[in-house]
């Protein structure tokens, strides 16, 4: 493989609403395996993990520890960026969707589907369980409320 052979690989972004588990420490390693496997062929690798902190849950979490979303979304993002020496990671950017260059690059983004006429409006109306996070349909319900939340 040639150096002019680009290789790009993410992880996930998870939810900063509790430390990192052992679910995401096995996908961000295989992605590391990945990335290293890449690297010794030649390819020039960009590997990029981070952390997603928006949402009801990261707002109802830090209501529940007593904090504001910002200072607990940073408690728990250093926790996820500790990870790379913890496991020894070869991680090049660590991205959280409160940056300000992710801000600009998803409205960049937003602004391109727009203009490709990507994104309409429309109303709808869903069941939704903030805590699995999927829309529901009225058998996955009992009651009306989702029987694990």
């Amino acid at each position: 493989m040639s150096k002019s052979k680009y290789f790009y690989i993410t992880t996930t972004l998870p939810y900063v609403n509790a430390d990192p588990h052992i679910g995401f420490a096995a996908e961000i390693i295989r992605a590391d395996v990945l990335a290293r496997y890449q690297r010794s062929l030649g390819a020039e690798v960009f590997f990029n993990t981070g952390t997603d902190e928006h949402g009801v849950k990261i707002l109802r979490k830090a209501k529940e520890a007593g904090m504001d979303p910002k200072s607990y979304c940073d408690f728990y993002a250093k926790k996820f960026g500790d990870l790379k020496s913890a496991l020894n990671l070869s991680y090049d950017n660590f991205i959280r969707t409160t940056d300000e260059r992710h801000i600009i690059a998803a409205q960049e983004f937003w602004k391109r589907c727009a203009n490709n006429g990507d994104i309409y409006k429309k109303n709808y109306q869903v069941k939704y369980c903030v805590g699995c996070e999927l829309e529901k349909t009225d058998s996955e319900l009992e009651n009306g409320r989702c029987p694990l939340h």
